[in-house]
């Protein structure tokens, strides 16, 4: 039986909170992710309109397993620019503590030049979020996304170890592996990579022909979920798995809203396609005879 719980980020359902609420809960969802709502990133919400979210959420007999956030979605090489992104990070710390949340999802900046030469500085700004941390008792989980200096497990895997920090772990998204430049294996390969350092995990599919991805529905594309999912309950995985569509029925998501996920454009057509993706994953796991706690 798996120990894992299941959610889904809700700006892939709706820009409206009980759109969400409504899908959580109809498909037996123990959290809900937050990115954006009412239109707007979390951290440009009012202290008033969040605790309302909470409430909502959690009357609704739901957690909030975490913030997708954009921190470090930035120039490395802006000094501004950085230290705008660690009063962000402070921001959305705060933010958790309003919504009873221990995970802030983030990245490693945005890809200028070659990752061994940015490496070290990398590593430096990531130690430098370990108090923050550290004060609200919160997890950065540092994702792998195409757009940034780590395309993938391995080099994520890298600077969690080298940032050395308990408060810092890795976000294993494989389906980003489908998006990744140095063509890294979503399984075994990228969570061969991150295994000993996994603290969160999103899940989404794609197809990639010929250097160009397409997102599908969960189970419908290359990632492997099968194999994946039942690996994680044989090792005992009991963090969240947490649904990223990013996929819709009657449109393509452009690369800039793949690169900077937020508001209603994005949030269009997602119902739908949330909804297939979460029976598709529902079914992948009864047909491997995993069971959620």
């Amino acid at each position: 039986m798996a120990n894992f719980k299941l959610g889904v980020i809700t700006d892939e359902i709706s820009q409206n909170i009980e759109d969400s609420i409504r899908i959580a809960k109809r498909y037996g969802l123990d959290g809900l992710e937050l990115r954006s709502v009412d239109g707007k990133q979390m951290h440009r919400l009012s202290d008033q309109r969040v605790k309302e979210i909470s409430a909502m959420i959690h009357d609704a007999g739901l957690q909030v397993c975490g913030l997708s956030t954009p921190v470090f979605k930035c120039n490395l090489k802006n000094k501004e620019e950085v230290a705008a992104h660690h009063r962000m990070l402070r921001r959305y710390a705060e933010l958790a503590r309003l919504l009873d949340a221990r995970i802030l999802r983030g990245f490693s900046f945005w890809a200028d030049r070659d990752f061994e030469v940015a490496y070290p500085d990398i590593v430096k700004e990531l130690q430098r979020t370990a108090p923050v941390l550290e004060e609200y008792g919160l997890q950065f989980a540092l994702e792998a996304d195409p757009s940034v200096f780590a395309t993938n497990g391995a080099k994520v895997a890298r600077l969690v170890q080298a940032a050395s920090s308990p408060w810092i772990g890795a976000l294993y998204d494989p389906g980003n592996n489908m998006w990744d430049p140095d063509g890294e294996i979503p399984y075994p390969d990228g969570y061969e990579a991150l295994r000993a350092d996994i603290c969160h995990i999103h899940v989404k599919d794609a197809v990639r022909e010929q250097e160009r991805t397409e997102a599908v529905a969960i189970g419908q594309g290359q990632v492997g979920y099968g194999p994946l999912l039942a690996r994680l309950a044989a090792e005992g995985y009991d963090g969240w798995l947490v649904l990223e569509t990013h996929y819709r029925l009657a449109s393509t998501l452009s690369e800039e809203q793949l690169k900077r996920p937020a508001g209603y454009a994005f949030s269009a057509g997602g119902e739908e396609a949330t909804v297939e993706c979460l029976e598709s994953l529902l079914e992948l796991l009864e047909q491997h005879g995993q069971k959620i706690c």
